[in-house]
């Protein structure tokens, strides 16, 4: 494992292979123990985290500065991309969780649900912990949809699919109504269409050039309201978020390790090695070249210190 660089946490990224029919992966039960004291790496994914705590206490760390308390019957609900990990108290925090691919999942439910998932790549805005007492709702779908593949009976996977959707709606809803009360636009609906609008292009086009002007034409009103409009809804500027999504593009493609480094470079819209050298650094406090070596070459080093599942624990590589 990396050490530590420049005061910075060493990343870890953790895809998973959704299936395309049902983007779902859930692993259940008193096996995740997270063995982990103090915050030594974060790790990332490439979908939704959502976690339960089943016993035990800690704090939930999201990024290197934010940390939350964490025990028995508290869920965690971490965006795509964003890092994060858990870190134990006295006793051991044990987990089971669920992951979903948020645009596999909205895109082919129709209903407006095909310009949800978007969210799910904002820089997270909700609570990280979700309690009963605080956030009733969300608590009530993510409690359903653990019983729903703990019990598993006739057409769960139908019902796992709508709570699912319910629950990201509800999500979006409460960032949009948080927003309002915080009277950080007149018009947040509008703001958000807007912005989502730019990221779908950011999305599928990530590996060209994209001006700041283009998004903004694209979006039908002026440059400078669109960057007012981007920071104040995702909370950085677009250019950063650009330079952000390319890198974790860039860590899926160096996690599958088919192409050279100069190669996933180009894949990810950088038109110099040096400069694609110097955000990956910037991002994931490493360089491409160590970051394949030590993080994929290597046995990488796990907080989870037992999972016992033969069916499923191949996919987690410990």
């Amino acid at each position: 494992m990396q050490k530590r660089s420049s005061g910075h946490l060493p990343l870890t990224y953790r895809p998973y292979d959704f299936p395309a029919s049902f983007p779902v992966l859930v692993f259940l039960g008193d096996y995740w123990i997270n063995g982990v004291s103090t915050p030594e790496f974060l790790h990332f994914h490439n979908g939704i985290e959502i976690g339960r705590c089943l016993g035990g206490s800690g704090r939930f760390y999201c990024g290197e500065s934010d940390n939350y308390p964490y025990c028995c019957g508290d869920y965690s609900i971490i965006f795509p991309q964003v890092p994060h990990i858990v870190v134990n108290d006295s006793e051991p925090c044990v987990c089971e969780y669920l992951y979903v691919e948020p645009r596999l999942l909205l895109q082919k439910d129709g209903h407006g649900c095909d310009m949800l998932w978007q969210f799910f790549y904002i820089p997270q805005k909700l609570p990280i912990i979700i309690r009963r007492e605080e956030y009733p709702v969300l608590h009530f779908f993510i409690s359903r949809i653990f019983q729903e593949f703990h019990e598993k009976r006739a057409m769960y996977q139908r019902m796992v699919h709508g709570l699912l959707v319910a629950l990201c709606a509800e999500m979006n809803r409460l960032t949009l109504m948080a927003d309002q009360e915080d009277g950080s636009s007149e018009n947040l609906t509008s703001a958000h269409f807007y912005i989502r609008t730019a990221l779908t292009y950011i999305y599928e086009h990530y590996s060209e050039a994209i001006s700041i002007q283009e998004l903004s034409a694209r979006c039908c009103i002026s440059e400078s309201h669109f960057r007012r409009l981007f920071r104040q809804v995702v909370g950085i500027s677009p250019l950063e978020y650009i330079q952000h999504y390319r890198i974790r593009q860039a860590c899926h493609l160096i996690y599958l390790n088919h192409e050279p480094i100069n190669m996933i470079a180009r894949r990810t819209g950088y038109r110099s090695l040096s400069s694609f050298n110097r955000q990956f650094q910037q991002y994931m406090h490493s360089s491409p070249t160590s970051y394949r070596r030590e993080h994929l070459l290597d046995p990488v080093q796990n907080e989870v210190l037992s999972y016992e599942d033969s069916a499923t624990k191949h996919i987690f590589q410990i």
